[in-house]
């Protein structure tokens, strides 16, 4: 767990959720700008992630991780909480969203707003697909061994589009800088394993039911945001169509916006200087109350 709580009189707290085959430490600077408007903020390396892995386990997980890493969220929240006596914004990207939309439906009496960041509403006949394949393989393979045709079909097929700019993981960001700072980064872009991936696509149906959905508090405020060239979100589609199933459900508050021409990694585009004050706009919005 790391902690930015450098914060004279704060007025809140905001949990990240970070995305994956990274880990938390890559949201420093969004933590320090946050610091920096009175709001301390906590996040974790996921299992299967960061420090919480190892780098000689990376992307290994014991038992059914996704729902696993939602518990250990709350757990985290309820610390936050008992230790700064303070309300509790949660921040996912990513996977991280996905954990995030999970958590709200089971745990969302426990925090004032959520912002999902490179998120989407997943096409469910796909995630069965995938559901079977990392079962299936896992079945073969074992828990541990690496989904590389998961990743192919997944990572890889999201850098298509930008092939031209003759860089890996360019899906991520125009940010060419940040794109070989994650390359570069131990604890970025590895394999996750096939006992990680059967757990997320379960996590994922899961997460995507009409009675899961269901559960969200009603007065809970969302705010969904992304690049319009996200590879996640079908460029726009899935993020909207989230967007479009919350406020179907009745919840009171909705809002979206996605950035023009970016991509996966909005804290990290050109654009970043945009992306953190309009964040930061809702963030502000939600204490305010």
């Amino acid at each position: 767990v790391y902690i930015w709580d450098e914060v004279e009189n704060p007025r809140g707290i905001v949990q990240i959720l970070h995305g994956m085959a990274e880990w938390c430490p890559r949201y420093d600077n969004f933590a320090k700008f946050l610091n920096s408007h009175g709001y301390i903020v906590i996040g974790d390396d996921h299992r299967g992630h960061g420090q919480t892995s190892g780098y000689s386990n990376k992307g290994c997980v014991e038992g059914d991780s996704f729902p696993d890493t939602v518990e250990d969220v709350y757990c985290i929240n309820e610390y936050a909480k008992t230790t700064y006596k303070l309300p509790i914004l949660l921040f996912g990207h990513s996977y991280g969203s996905f954990l995030a939309q999970a958590y709200v439906s089971k745990y969302g009496f426990s925090i004032c707003g959520v912002i999902l960041s490179g998120t989407a509403y997943m096409n469910r006949g796909l995630v069965h697909a995938g559901n079977l394949l990392a079962g299936t393989i896992y079945g073969l393979l074992g828990a541990d061994a690496p989904a590389k045709l998961i990743d192919k079909m997944t990572f890889e097929a999201y850098n298509k589009p930008f092939e031209s700019e003759d860089l890996k993981n360019a899906w991520l960001t125009r940010d060419r800088k940040e794109v070989v700072k994650y390359l570069n980064d131990k604890f970025c872009g590895h394999v996750m394993s096939y006992g990680f991936q059967a757990s997320f696509f379960r996590g994922i149906l899961r997460v995507s039911t009409k009675s899961a959905m269901s559960k969200i508090p009603k007065d809970l405020p969302i705010y969904i945001t992304g690049g319009d060239k996200d590879a996640v979100g079908e460029n726009g589609k899935l993020p909207t169509k989230l967007c479009e199933k919350y406020k179907k459900l009745g919840i009171n508050r909705v809002e979206i916006k996605l950035y023009p021409d970016a991509r996966h990694e909005i804290l990290n585009e050109i654009n970043r200087d945009e992306v953190y004050s309009d964040i930061l706009g809702f963030i502000n919005s939600v204490f305010e109350k």
